[in-house]
Parts: C-alpha cells; sequence; structure tokens
C-alpha cells in the first residue's frame, strides 16, 4: 500500500508541473542535477514496487532504493521483472492505440484529458480504461512528459491509415520481444540489474510513442525507395541488446565476491577489537602510534614494542577518552588514523600534544609550540642537569637527551629502559610536583662588599653573567 501511496503523490506533483517543462526550449538541459530528479527517484521507485507485485515478487527495499526480492543482483528476479512491466506496458499501449484511433474518427482536441489524471491518480498502475492517461501514467515513471502522448494533432500519425500504425507497433513489439528473450538462432539478452531493467522496460516504451511511431513510418518509407524491398530487412532503431549482456549457459550471475582480506598478524591480533580487519588497516593503525619509527631504534621485540605504544595511547587524554583495556576498538582506530603521520613524535601522546596538525584555535594556529615550551619548563625544574630554551625542537637530539637526565633524576621508570628519551603523560605527572627552582640572588652593587646588616658573612657569591 505504501507503493501505492508514494506512486499518487509523485504523479500528482509529475502531472502539475508538465506545464511547466523546459525541455521544449532548453533541449536536454546543461545540468547533470536536475530540479526534478529527486521526485523522478520517487516516481521510479513507485514503479518499481508495482511492477514486483505484478510480477509475484515482494518488493524490499536497500537504504531506500526499491528492489525486488531480497537480492538486488539476482538475474532471473529482474527478468521476471522485465517480463511483467512489459505485459503492463502492452497493456497501455493497447489502450493508447485505440484513443488514438478514436482520436482520428474525431479530430476534436483531446488535451482536456489530462485534467482528469488527477483524479485517476488513486488507480496508479490498476488503471485499465481506454484512453491516453494509462500509458501516460507509465511514461511519468520514466521522465517522459504528459504530453509525449497527447499532442498529436495535425501530425502524422493522424493521417495515416490506423492499420498502419497498428501494424508497426506490434511488429516492432514483437520484434523486441524475440530479441530480448531469444530465438532458435539468438541468445537472450541477460538483465542482470535494476538499471538495465529500467532500460529494457524504458526502450520497450519507446515503441509505443508517437515520435517513434513516425520515425519508423518515415524511416520504412525512405530505406524502400533508397534500396527497394532488401533494405526492409534491416531491424528497428530501438533493441534490446543495448538494454544488458548476451546471455550464455555459462552465465552465473551473481554479487561481486569481496576480495580476499589478509588477516592481521598474530602478533598484532590481540591489540584490535574488530574481528575483520586486514593486516593493512592494522599496520596503518599501529604506524599511527608511531610503530614505525620506534622499529628502527629500539630493539623492544614487535609485540612488546606495539604494547608499550598502545599502553602511552591509552593514557593520553584524547577524544573519544581511550579505554584501558590494552585493545583498540573500531572507534579508536578511527580516532588514531585521523592524522597518520607522527611527524617529530616517537608515541601518540607527543604526536597529539606536540605536533598535532588537527586541533587548531579560533585563529587557526596549532596548539603545538606553547605546549612544548610548557613541557621544557617542566624539565628544567629537575636538575642537576642543565636547562635548555623552551624553544627547543620536539625533534632536537638536545630534548631527548634532557628528556633521558630528567627521566634518570627524578626515578621515572614507567618506559625506562624501553623508551627513555620519550614524553608520557607519567613524566608529565611526576614533574608537575617538583617545586620551582629558588631565583638567584640579585648582584651586588657598588659598596656593597661587606656585608649587609644581619647578613651572613660567609654568603656565597651571586654569580655574575658572562660576557
Amino acid at each position: 500500500m505504501r507503493y501505492v501511496v508514494r506512486w499518487a503523490a509523485c504523479l500528482a506533483m509529475a502531472l502539475f508541473s508538465a506545464g511547466c517543462d523546459l525541455s521544449s526550449t532548453q533541449g536536454v538541459g546543461t545540468r547533470l542535477y536536475p530540479a526534478d530528479v529527486a521526485a523522478q527517484t520517487d516516481l521510479q521507485n513507485a514503479y518499481v514496487g508495482e511492477i514486483c507485485q505484478q510480477a509475484g515478487i515482494q518488493p524490499t527495499a536497500f537504504d531506500g532504493v526499491t528492489s525486488c526480492g531480497p537480492n538486488p543482483y539476482d538475474a532471473a528476479t529482474w527478468w521476471l521483472f522485465v517480463q511483467a512491466g512489459m505485459n503492463d506496458i502492452d497493456q497501455r499501449c493497447d489502450a493508447y492505440l485505440a484513443w488514438l484511433d478514436d482520436a482520428q474518427r474525431s479530430r476534436e482536441p483531446v488535451l482536456n484529458e489530462l485534467a482528469l489524471a488527477s483524479a485517476t491518480a488513486q488507480t496508479i498502475m490498476r488503471s485499465t480504461g481506454v484512453g491516453a492517461n494509462p500509458i501516460t501514467i507509465a511514461g511519468a515513471a520514466f521522465g517522459l512528459a504528459a504530453g509525449t502522448f497527447t499532442n498529436v494533432q495535425s501530425r502524422l500519425i493522424l493521417t495515416m491509415p490506423h492499420s498502419t500504425i497498428q501494424a508497426v507497433v506490434l511488429s516492432r513489439q514483437k520484434e523486441y520481444r524475440d530479441r530480448l528473450i531469444g530465438t532458435a538462432t539468438t541468445k537472450p539478452v541477460a538483465i542482470v540489474s535494476r538499471p538495465a531493467a529500467l532500460y529494457a522496460l524504458r526502450s520497450y516504451l519507446r515503441l509505443c510513442m508517437p515520435m517513434t511511431i513516425e520515425t519508423e513510418i518515415n524511416n520504412t518509407i525512405a530505406t524502400f525507395e533508397r534500396n527497394g524491398a532488401d533494405g526492409l530487412e534491416k531491424g528497428s532503431l530501438i533493441s534490446p541488446r543495448s538494454a544488458g549482456v548476451p546471455f550464455t549457459p555459462a552465465s552465473l550471475v551473481q554479487k561481486p565476491p569481496r576480495a580476499p582480506v589478509t588477516p592481521v598478524p598474530e602478533e598484532f591480533s590481540q591489540f584490535f577489537d574488530e574481528k575483520v580487519l586486514s593486516k593493512e588497516d592494522a599496520q596503518f593503525a599501529l604506524n599511527a602510534l608511531c610503530f614505525d619509527k620506534n622499529t628502527v631504534t629500539s630493539a623492544l621485540p614487535r609485540k612488546t614494542l606495539a604494547l608499550m605504544l598502545v599502553d602511552i595511547y591509552e593514557a593520553t587524554r584524547s577524544t573519544p577518552k581511550p579505554t584501558a583495556d590494552h585493545v583498540i576498538s573500531k572507534t579508536e582506530r578511527l580516532s588514531i588514523i585521523t592524522q597518520p603521520d607522527c611527524g617529530d613524535a616517537l608515541n601518540f601522546f607527543e604526536k597529539f600534544t606536540f605536533a598535532n596538525t588537527t586541533l587548531q584555535d579560533a585563529d587557526g594556529n596549532t596548539l603545538n609550540a606553547a605546549n612544548l615550551a610548557a613541557f621544557i619548563d617542566l624539565l628544567n625544574l629537575s636538575g642537576p642537569s642543565a636547562a635548555i630554551p623552551n624553544t627547543t625542537k620536539l625533534g632536537s637530539q638536545t630534548l631527548r637527551d634532557k628528556i633521558r637526565a630528567v627521566r634518570t633524576e627524578q626515578g621515572q621508570l614507567d618506559l625506562v629502559p624501553n623508551a627513555p628519551t620519550q614524553a608520557t603523560p607519567a613524566l608529565i605527572a611526576s614533574l608537575r610536583k617538583l617545586k620551582p627552582k629558588p631565583a638567584a640572588p640579585a648582584a651586588p652593587t657598588n659598596g656593597a662588599a661587606n656585608p649587609a646588616p644581619g647578613a651572613t658573612p660567609n654568603a656565597a657569591p651571586a654569580a655574575t653573567q658572562k660576557q
């Protein structure tokens, strides 16, 4: 029933807008996405649903697209769909030819019959009366304007004997069916998809259009005058061969199989929650944790190194917040690979904090320089190692040596000896507990050689700045 309601609504819209059709002045147009493409898609879905029911197949929907049966790639299903569609078009074409015969006899304007289309839209595909409306309704599903079938006064089709018109249409329909289904000398055409099925039905519908009938008659006359009777053996301009592929007994039409996936190596499989994950995807995620950079300098076993880098990731306060379970979920993996390049960073925490290219402030600037300067200031709280400038680059050996010295001084052994030169959340948490060093006393002024009152006589002299 839902197909009926949608079809009726879309049909009313299509017929209402038929008077605004610009195809007569603009042709096919220059825009790939016309304004009515959404409404046309709904019409087509409704049409497919109705023909599926006529073929005795339950309509189904996949991501909003109507299909027949559970498998949208089943050639046998689309074959039945096309046969049911051709039967439906035959019924409408017969009614249209009867209407043309009446129009020839009366020679009266017939366009006013379209006004009744909105009242009969509820009958949709079940309309069986003699007249132009049934064929017009079928044509609407393929984007054909209502006037395609009804604006026929003062045309060749009204001056030709009706028997000639009927002979042309019926002979071309038979020829089309024979070439589609196959004969003793020709193979049938395999219809393997919804687009191919709709194209086959649209081509079949064209055989009953006034312009096609006139073209066939004119072409037959011109061919006979040029080539005689032998030239008439040439087939119709509309062929079912373009709708599909030749079918052979060896053909087996089915959904293309998925390419084989190389599984994650056993040494890394424990770190990923996804059951179906390729080796390439797993390696890409590990490298986004800076695994490849560490394998160059680290002597750790690969599995131990991966565990260390996963632990550092889970200790990082990133978004979404990782779960500390030594396992990377799909959501976490997608977050990790948002920035695959580590740059000068040696782990995810360093990349996220000091080499982040994805997080920016309102002015479009990264926070890397400020974060790194604050980290170096924390390192300089430790001693007795010498302080370094807080403008030192992340990839500088000076910074890596300073981190190693501070770890030794503070007894920060969370990664030692695995990665003694890397910054981690645990290292920063330890440094934040340090108190700032006391400021050096001011340099003595002239006449201050003698100790001030209350001063300690043996106080060490103030340090002087090297020139």
